[in-house]
């Protein structure tokens, strides 16, 4: 190429060389880029491929696909217990991981979030309880703890019993109506929690149950978590995601559906906070114990919102896929009738320190969790000092770029080759660790026995399986969680004989978009005789 001396030199190339040029220039900085992530890159001696090491378009093609999870798999079967599956992430599928990454370490702060990851579909300008960083969280938790208390939670079992009690009557109603039995529990899972949830924020149900339908509410959420994974992916890559977002506000109709469903969870938690009751239910608590360093109403609105996903999806997941594999394993599914039905001569004996009682059923919930957890996906926490995981140090810098390249535009640099990152991503991926043979003798296999102390699983690695987290952070909603599967799977099985119909068989080949892609799990119910 001719020296350039002048703007007059510059012009006289013509726009289709100096964009050439500029090209060229890009992709030879690019490949720089990724040279230095495989040989000078701080994660450089981390175990993976070589691709991954050098671009972030392969783990962000995976997600976009709903894939990643089985990937990255597949990645830790052949590289082991640590794996670098982007320039600046590591995944982790082992106990010690789990401890390192999630847990309070002596004399060091825990490891934050990852910010952009858990603020990711935020509406409106606040956090919720789950994006909060630690000292946000720690404020936010104190007001709402007590709502999700064993003796708040009992105090709220006659409310929530009468949706135990609609699902069944709706059901007796299917198993002896036209359709003869053929439901789609996928769907009445979700109908009860969502009412069950909706009641215990808003005091006002869905009534879902009620019309054997989602309101558009609650189809949004499927559809928002997709979406705002795919969003994520683009905007890693500015030069992409910035021209997108733009043409989006302008196109009213595609902003609509997110602004919908923020100002219904906004109407409703308002109203709520604006009613006088004398009724016990989160919201109660939540401003029984705010104070002036409590929560302020926008994060009860994100708090709210996090309430009715949280505390119903998830739930309603992972009774589907119990549901699915004891359907898939008549013995397992015997003994854990068996074991009901003798405890419970009659149903309305069934409470949740009842129901506590039975170790089977514990044990088939506990491996559900590790078989089909809800949350399956990376979750990711952001390095900010370095560590030693697994033996490998893990450093705090991400990509290093040279000093007169920091005032450069960040989305310069992120397209369309590569994304980078001052910090690296620690992960720990619950489907790739409850999955692998170093955790679980027979891993791909629904045997609840593991749980009870059987010896030919005595070298399980069984604190892996943490569904609900642990430490400071973890789910303060998961004893209303347990409590609610519990009662919905027992009488489910006292009332019913269940059977899994042909086109649900590979009911588990699914998609994960933050959330699980969920097909229609069909069943025959027949009204236990």
């Amino acid at each position: 190429m001719l020296p350039v001396k002048s703007l007059e030199d510059l012009s006289a190339l013509g726009l289709p060389s100096i964009l050439g040029a500029i090209a060229v220039s890009y992709v030879i900085y690019s490949l720089g880029v990724a040279l230095y992530n495989i040989t000078l890159h701080p994660l450089a001696k981390v175990p993976g491929p070589k691709l991954r090491a050098a671009f972030e378009f392969v783990k962000h093609y995976e997600a976009w696909n709903g894939i990643d999870i089985y990937s990255v798999k597949k990645l830790h079967d052949q590289y082991g217990p640590t794996v670098r599956i982007s320039p600046d992430t590591v995944s982790f599928n082992n106990e010690e991981a789990w401890l390192a990454i999630y847990g309070s370490r002596q004399g060091k702060k825990q490891i934050p979030k990852d910010a952009g990851f858990y603020r990711a579909d935020n509406q409106g300008n606040a956090d919720s309880l789950i994006s909060a960083d630690d000292a946000g969280h720690m404020r936010m938790r104190r007001a709402v703890s007590h709502a999700f208390s064993d003796a708040a939670v009992k105090g709220q079992e006659p409310l929530i019993t009468h949706y135990f009690d609609l699902l069944i009557e709706k059901l007796h109603a299917k198993a002896s109506g036209p359709t003869e039995g053929l439901v789609n529990l996928v769907h009445w899972f979700n109908f009860t929690t969502f009412d069950i949830i909706g009641d215990l924020t808003f005091q006002d149900s869905f009534d879902a149950l009620e019309t054997e339908e989602y309101n558009h509410w609650i189809a949004n959420i499927f559809n928002s978590t997709k979406v705002a994974r795919i969003f994520m992916i683009i905007n890693s890559y500015p030069l992409i995601g910035i021209p997108i977002s733009t043409l989006l506000k302008h196109v009213p109709q595609l902003q609509q559906a997110r602004l919908k469903h923020y100002q219904y969870t906004e109407e409703k938690t308002l109203r709520r906070l604006n009613a006088s009751s004398d009724r016990n239910d989160f919201v109660s608590y939540i401003l029984r114990h705010n104070d002036e360093k409590g929560m302020s109403r926008e994060e009860m609105i994100q708090t709210c919102n996090l309430f009715i996903l949280a505390g119903s999806e998830t739930t309603a997941t992972l009774l589907s896929g119990l549901t699915y594999h004891l359907l898939q394993n008549p013995s397992t599914m015997y003994k854990l009738v068996k074991e009901i039905r003798e405890a419970f001569p009659d149903p309305k004996s069934m409470t949740f320190n009842s129901l506590s009682q039975l170790k089977y059923m514990q044990a088939c919930i506990q491996e559900a969790f590790r078989l089909y957890p809800p949350v399956p996906i990376l979750l990711p926490r952001k390095t900010e000092h370095d560590v030693v995981i697994n033996g490998h140090s893990i450093s705090k810098n991400g990509i290093q770029v040279p000093s007169f390249l920091e005032t450069t535009p960040r989305y310069f640099l992120r397209f369309p080759l590569i994304a980078m990152n001052n910090n690296t991503n620690r992960e720990s991926q619950q489907w790739s660790a409850y999955h692998s043979e170093a955790n679980f003798a027979e891993s791909e296999k629904f045997i609840p026995e593991r749980w009870l102390d059987d010896p030919r699983f005595a070298s399980d690695k069984r604190g892996a399986v943490q569904p609900f987290s642990f430490g400071t952070r973890n789910c303060v909603g998961q004893h209303l969680a347990l409590v609610e599967m519990k009662s919905i799977l027992g009488r489910l099985l006292w009332h019913f004989e269940l059977s899994l119909c042909e086109d649900s068989l590979n009911w588990t080949d699914q998609k994960v978009y933050f959330l699980w892609e969920k097909k229609p799990l069909n069943v025959k119910l027949t009204a236990r005789k």
